[in-house]
């Protein structure tokens, strides 16, 4: 056999089971692109899809009955524009849309709720701090506003019948009616061209909104690695968490009230692992499409509340 031909046919192997030279590997599904930030004068836009049901009821760290039979499906789609404005800084426009339906058994009558539309728009800042070229590392700070512009009609403020005309607002219209602010802090680190490690936090502050109801201050802490595995293709593994403080349903509540709805806004912690899975078909991330799934690994809650025990992510993002 022509040793030419043997020589090619092994280098060609290598090339397919192993990382290119030139692979590209990005940031991770859920990191937010840890401390990176677009080029100055370019364009980022992105699309990302999550999915996921709440039709299992906890309290604390226990899995209890689900008494409602609360069966509530969530689809979210999130549109993210970023333009770097300087060198190291880049602002990025967040909108989504969401849909929420659910059904639910209270007292002796069976409760719909299909409420969809666009949700509240986020404004926010990235600035790195610790530039990557001069300390091998990455740090970057943020800062944001999310506006009141999602819907907040009559809806929102909607009691069960067994309430007696109680006023009882509800968690589940697309916007809060209220502004927010965030604070966040972004770290990338490049362990060579084909492996990287990600971490991001966010602070959210939220008052009161609209209807009386408050949906609590959130902590977020984000941390993952990709590898390249082929110029075309990456994975990753991220661990995920979120706290929010305690919610208050306003002052028609009473605690006996409360503790019948199935509906409330996440107060707790909960912590999830997301393995996935990237395809950059021009070997470049100009384009790349990821998915991903968030399994459910710890959980400590402040009250009786649904939460999802899986969610699907899905991501597009292209850069101009």
């Amino acid at each position: 056999m022509n040793k030419k031909f043997i020589v090619a046919t092994i280098l060609a192997c290598h090339t397919t089971l192993s990382p290119s030279l030139f692979a590209q590997v990005i940031p991770g599904i859920n990191s937010k692109g840890g401390a990176m930030v677009v080029p100055e004068g370019k364009l980022k836009m992105a699309m990302k899809h999550i999915y996921f049901q709440r039709k299992h009821m906890f309290d604390g760290s226990h899995e209890v009955t689900n008494k409602e039979n609360l069966d509530a499906t969530a689809n979210i789609t999130l549109m993210v524009f970023r333009y770097g404005i300087v060198n190291n800084g880049d602002i990025r426009l967040m909108i989504p849309y969401k849909r929420i339906d659910a059904t639910a058994k209270l007292g002796p009558n069976n409760v719909a709720i299909d409420n969809s539309g666009i949700g509240d728009i986020a404004i926010i800042g990235k600035y790195v701090l610790l530039p990557m070229k001069q300390y091998g590392y990455q740090v970057a700070v943020e800062a944001g506003v999310k506006f009141p512009t999602g819907k907040t009609d009559k809806g929102f403020k909607k009691a069960p019948p067994f309430a007696q005309n109680i006023a009882t607002p509800l968690p589940t219209q697309p916007g809060t009616g209220g502004a927010e602010y965030k604070f966040g802090l972004g770290f990338s680190k490049i362990l060579s061209n084909t492996w990287r490690v990600d971490a991001h936090t966010m602070y959210t502050y939220r008052p009161k909104a609209k209807h009386d109801y408050d949906f609590g201050n959130e902590i977020t802490f984000d941390i993952g690695t990709t590898k390249a595995i082929t110029k075309n293709i990456n994975i990753g593994l991220e661990y995920n968490f979120k706290y929010n403080s305690k919610t208050n349903m306003g002052n028609d509540t009473n605690p006996i009230l409360r503790s019948k709805l199935p509906f409330k806004a996440f107060s707790g912690s909960a912590g999830y692992i997301t393995p996935q899975i990237e395809f950059l078909p021009f070997d470049k991330p100009k384009l790349h499409i990821g998915v991903g799934v968030s399994f459910l690994a710890h959980y400590n809650l402040k009250e009786y509340q649904p939460l999802e025990k899986r969610r699907v992510v899905l991501r597009i993002g292209y850069l101009f």
